[in-house]
């Protein structure tokens, strides 16, 4: 995407406002969880110095990237083409309900498809969504870890993104769940030679 087009006004209402789509389904918890994703991105795209139009882009991502986590995953099903597991199918199925809407941001409707597994094609706004999903203050597991990791950012982000990688990894792992393959493409990217 051209980064001089104007943002489409989605994107433009929800990083300027934190305004969802009519079609969203965040509740009110999931809405806070969404608005300190988007703080979080907001204060590392501004320590980046990054232009207002790429906050603004920043901060959209952020609010709109649970947008259908509320939504009943068979609800969700015929927007998305692949198998995805229930938990993450929010995430596919909002970049789908976007892509409808005519935003055509692919960097964005990246990050926002993958930002519970990673994916190997990410550009800056997809590694930090995906880091600030899983750090953002508000979650209480690991609140001193995540808050350690919290404070290298922007600055060390490979390494903090390896970590995070590592930790979504291990947890599955745990629970026995299968990987999807876009978060060991990521893991080998991020980890290889």
């Amino acid at each position: 995407m051209d980064r001089e087009e104007r943002l489409h006004p989605i994107v433009e209402v929800a990083g300027t406002s934190g305004v969802l789509p009519d079609w969203a389904r965040c509740d009110g918890g999931r809405y806070e969880h969404a608005a300190r994703v988007a703080e979080l991105l907001d204060r590392w795209a501004l320590e980046l110095g990054f232009p207002e139009r790429e906050r603004t882009r920043w901060r959209a991502a952020g609010f709109l990237h649970d947008a259908l986590k509320d939504e009943a995953p068979d609800n969700l099903r015929d927007l998305v083409d692949s198998d995805w597991p229930d938990p993450v199918l929010h995430a596919p199925a909002c970049a789908a309900r976007l892509r409808a809407d005519g935003v055509g941001d692919e960097g964005l409707l990246l990050a926002v498809a993958y930002h519970s597994v990673g994916h190997p094609d990410f550009e800056a706004l997809g590694e930090f969504l995906f880091m600030a999903d899983f750090l953002e203050p508000g979650r209480p597991f690991l609140a001193n870890e995540r808050s350690e990791l919290r404070g290298r950012l922007p600055r060390e982000r490979h390494v903090v993104l390896a970590a995070v990688l590592a930790y979504r990894i291990e947890k599955q792992l745990r629970k026995r769940n299968g990987l999807m393959p876009e978060s060991i493409r990521l893991w080998n990217r991020v980890v290889g030679p």
